[in-house]
């Protein structure tokens, strides 16, 4: 179902780096939003290495517990209006099983479609920053586990270009495209989207068109507002105290049980090496951990012959009758067999 929550647009405030370290132990043990994005106009054809390599990006990368959204963009050849497919819940394909991979590369449009041309790649680069953007925003005002996310490019145009973008840069944008003005509300939008979000990117030529990995650490939009006694209201801490809140203490549990245990190994560790004394009526004994002492030569006995050890094993003393004699040995009045 749709996630039902406000519209999102870049924040005026930079995340703590506290925060940005909360929000990744957050989505550690989630899945990511990974968005297949690709290029349905005729200048993209799709050959043998570029469906090997998208194979091997679903194959070899995508994980269970991840959604992909698989997004065709172009723009209709009459009338030149810009089409780039939402991403709603309704279309993603949720990864639990080897059967979900092959559901992605059979969705995957990999021939072009003559019905189509002028790729408008700014209003695409637009589209999917803010619906990624989108998808977490809800995940924060709805108290859920905010997602790592990626976009997996397959096209020709080019990416990351400055606001405004003419012919002599990519011929393709429609001419009435809003995004060829530096100064349009979705050129100011889109340039807003690509410094406010953690855009990682990696890019691979593949015959007349380029695959580029652009990868978005989990992130959210801050936004603090002022509130009656001198005081702001903000959406990520709170957010953080709540869904933290469990694993930390959990964390600080393991934490001081650790040191505990490790005070305790370390004083156990310690009396082992202690030397002890063993004192025999008016006589005085070292003994170390694993030594002995020998109850007829060391410590006098009737016979001066060896009749036991008196033996240490950790921080136990033990009586241990020698094998060579028959004389006995006492100890609280019973022989020690």
């Amino acid at each position: 179902m749709n996630l039902p929550c406000a519209s999102v647009t870049p924040s005026p405030h930079t995340l703590e780096p506290w925060q940005k370290l909360g929000l990744e132990i957050i989505s550690y043990f989630q899945g990511r939003d990974v968005v297949l994005a690709v290029d349905l106009t005729e200048s993209v054809g799709f050959n043998d290495e570029g469906r090997l390599r998208l194979r091997q990006v679903v194959e070899d990368s995508l994980q269970n517990g991840d959604t992909v959204y698989i997004v065709p963009f172009a723009s209709q050849v009459n009338p030149l209006e810009p089409t780039v497919n939402p991403l709603t819940p309704e279309k993603a394909i949720k990864i639990s099983s080897k059967s979900d991979l092959e559901k992605v590369v059979s969705a995957a449009p990999l021939k072009p479609d003559l019905k189509l041309q002028n790729t408008d790649i700014q209003n695409a680069e637009l589209s999917i920053y803010r619906g990624l953007a989108q998808l977490n925003q809800c995940r924060l005002t709805q108290k859920q586990p905010i997602k790592a996310q990626s976009v997996v490019w397959l096209t020709d145009a080019p990416l990351n270009t400055q606001p405004g973008i003419s012919s002599t840069i990519w011929v393709e944008t429609p001419a009435a495209s809003p995004f060829r003005q530096i100064d349009s509300p979705q050129s100011i939008e889109r340039g807003k989207w690509l410094d406010s979000l953690p855009l990682i990117k990696r890019s691979r030529p593949i015959d007349k068109y380029t695959l580029t990995v652009v990868d978005l650490k989990p992130t959210v939009q801050e936004f603090c507002t002022p509130t009656p006694g001198g005081k702001e209201t903000c959406l990520v801490t709170p957010y953080l105290i709540t869904k933290l809140a469990l694993p930390v203490t959990v964390l600080s549990l393991l934490s001081i049980s650790g040191i505990v245990a490790l005070a305790l190994g370390v004083k156990h560790f310690l009396s082992l090496k202690k030397i002890w004394t063993v004192k025999v009526e008016e006589r005085t004994f070292s003994l170390a951990n694993q030594g002995k002492l020998s109850i007829g030569e060391q410590i006098e006995c009737p016979g001066n012959q060896t009749r036991a050890y008196l033996k240490r094993k950790g921080n136990q003393v033990f009586l241990e009758r020698a094998n060579h004699t028959e004389l006995p040995v006492i100890y609280n009045g019973k022989e020690v067999t």
